[in-house]
């Protein structure tokens, strides 16, 4: 909540490892706060091996709709990165 209110919560909640980069916790909270919904998410696997993620939010109240894509070799890890990145698309 403090986040809508302007305040700067990397200075009271550990939601942020820097500047404009959400921890996990911070993700889902302003996930949460400003009412994003999911779209889509779609995984597939490489021939490499890897996992290849991309999830699409879209923000009702601004009528936006933003991307965020990951990889990794653990598929969750993936799509929870991809989500993260989303989150961080849609709203900085």
């Amino acid at each position: 909540m403090d986040y809508l209110k302007g305040q700067d919560l990397r200075k009271v909640y550990p939601l942020y490892h820097a500047p404009l980069i959400s921890t996990f916790a911070g993700v889902i909270d302003i996930f949460e706060l400003k009412q994003l919904e999911k779209v889509k998410v779609e995984t597939q696997q490489s021939q490499g091996g890897l996992y290849v993620a991309i999830v699409q939010l879209y923000n009702r109240g601004r009528d936006l709709s933003r991307a965020g894509a990951s990889q990794d070799r653990d598929e969750v890890v993936a799509e929870w990165l991809a989500f993260s990145n989303a989150v961080r698309q849609i709203t900085f």
